[in-house]
C-alpha cells in the first residue's frame, strides 16, 4: 500500500497588534510636545520653627481646604456608545418607566394580620395548657412554654424577615 501524500505545509504568524478604533485619537496639543519635561530636585522635610506648636493654628490650618492639583480634569471622552446610552434614557423617561406611582400595601396587610390571627391561635391553647398543668407538672408545663416560644419566633421570622417581596 502506498503512503499518502503529505498535506501542504501551513504557515504560522502574529495576528495583527492594532485594534479597530472606534473614535479618532485627539491631536496632541503643540506646547506639551514641544516643551520637554525637566524634573526638580525634592526639596526635602522643611525645618520646623524653633518655637512652640499652637493648637489653634493647627486646627486653622486642617480647616482650610488643600489648594487644587493642576487645572481642571479634562471630561471623559465619549463616543457613540455614550450616544446609545443617552439615547436609551431619553427614551425610558418619555415611556415613564422611572415613575413608580403609589405601591399596592394589600400584601403586606394581609399577611400581618394572618400573623396575629396565627400569634392568637398557637399561643392562647398552649398558654391555657402551661396554665392548666402549672409549675407543679413540670415536662408538660415547660413543653408548652418552650411550643410558644419556638412557633412564635419562627411565625415571625418567617412573616417579617424571610418574606421581603410586599
Amino acid at each position: 500500500m502506498q503512503d499518502e501524500p503529505d498535506p501542504p505545509r501551513k504557515f504560522y504568524g502574529f495576528k495583527p497588534t492594532e485594534f479597530e478604533r472606534a473614535n479618532a485619537v485627539p491631536p496632541e496639543s503643540p506646547s506639551a510636545s514641544t516643551q520637554p519635561v525637566t524634573p526638580t530636585p525634592d526639596p526635602g522635610i522643611a525645618p520646623a520653627p524653633n518655637q512652640k506648636i499652637d493648637l489653634y493654628e493647627l486646627i486653622r490650618a486642617g480647616a482650610t481646604p488643600p489648594p487644587q492639583p493642576g487645572s481642571t480634569p479634562l471630561p471623559p471622552p465619549t463616543n457613540e456608545v455614550h450616544d446609545i446610552l443617552r439615547e436609551n434614557r431619553r427614551r425610558d423617561l418619555a415611556a415613564g418607566w422611572y415613575e413608580l406611582g403609589p405601591l399596592d400595601d394589600s400584601k403586606r396587610r394581609k399577611r400581618i394580620l394572618h400573623y396575629w390571627l396565627a400569634m392568637l391561635l398557637i399561643n392562647a391553647p398552649l398558654g391555657c395548657a402551661a396554665a392548666a398543668f402549672g409549675p407543679g407538672d413540670a415536662i408538660p408545663f415547660v413543653c408548652s412554654i418552650a411550643a410558644m416560644g419556638m412557633l412564635s419566633a419562627w411565625l415571625t421570622w418567617q412573616t417579617f424577615f424571610l418574606r421581603t417581596h410586599y
